[in-house]
């Protein structure tokens, strides 16, 4: 089976082909293969057993694991709920990634009394998995805010209440600069309905108000078929299931503690005839 790798996958080819005799690197091909699984992965994978067989009592004795499993069910449960892009894209999930995929997450490190047993910290962290979603969608709004090809009409900050007009598609999802808001809540507030915890213009149109200087003066129609994301699934021991949430914590020199939160994208597909910038002049 021919495998699409990564530079870095490849430097771990070359690593691992350069320290084995030929029939062992064959083997441990073949064995990627059978499995479907990079070779990147596929070391990781054995580095971590190794590591967990040699080390892992240890950690495991340290740490309370029920505070563990606290702390990964609560942020991916935060993520779960704060989903903005699942909203807006068709998502698909695959097990395997090539250079195309970007990771999007955090890297607190903190003090490692969030999961001994004696210490008194809760061990959830507030919004770590939010963040992350948020993260997602900025990157989804600078990719199509980099994108020339896509049709940007111009109008007048007093025209904004019109804005709806401007929407020609039957079901979309309208980002919103956070400026307008009290604005076009008031305005439109005859249209509006609240749903679900979403925001819904004239029954089809799901309204979302984003802060920040990116989307100063802007407003996005995007259409429910317009992107297709494509993101990274990983098994989680603690939720018993596939989640696009990987999470990693390892100890650290001077009671410490490294958490790793990602979510590993890509815009698979973007049609810019579905997508529509406002821009409002002052």
């Amino acid at each position: 089976m021919v495998e699409n790798l990564t530079e870095e996958e490849r430097d771990n080819v070359k690593i691992v082909s350069s320290k084995l005799p030929r029939n062992e690197f064959a083997n441990f091909r073949e064995l990627c293969n059978i499995e479907n699984k990079t070779s990147s992965k596929k070391i990781r994978e054995l580095i971590n057993k190794e590591v967990n067989e040699r080390f892992g009592g240890m950690y495991k004795s340290k740490y309370d694991m029920e505070k563990i499993k606290q702390f990964q069910v609560h942020t991916i449960n935060d993520y779960n709920d704060s989903q903005i892009i699942n909203d807006i894209c068709k998502v698909n999930f695959v097990e395997r990634t090539d250079g195309k995929f970007t990771q999007i997450g955090l890297r607190p490190i903190i003090k490692e009394d969030i999961f001994l047993p004696e210490g008194n910290v809760d061990p959830r962290l507030p919004s770590l998995g939010m963040q992350i979603t948020m993260g997602e969608r900025d990157f989804l709004i600078q990719n199509i805010l980099d994108n020339k090809e896509i049709q940007r009409v111009k109008i007048k900050k007093e025209e904004i209440k019109e804005f709806p007009k401007e929407m020609n598609f039957r079901e979309s999802t309208v980002l919103i600069s956070l400026d307008f808001f009290v604005g076009l809540s008031q305005e439109l507030m005859h249209r509006i309905e609240y749903k679900d915890s979403k925001v819904i213009l004239d029954f089809y149109h799901k309204l979302i108000f984003v802060p920040g200087k990116m989307m100063k003066g802007k407003i996005i129609f995007i259409d429910k078929d317009a992107i297709l994301w494509t993101k990274q699934k990983f098994y989680n021991q603690f939720t018993g299931k596939d989640e696009s949430l990987d999470i990693s914590i390892e100890p650290k020199i001077g009671g410490k503690v490294d958490i790793i939160a990602r979510s590993v994208n890509r815009i698979k597909s973007l049609d810019n005839e579905m997508i529509k910038i406002l821009e409002v002049e002052e």
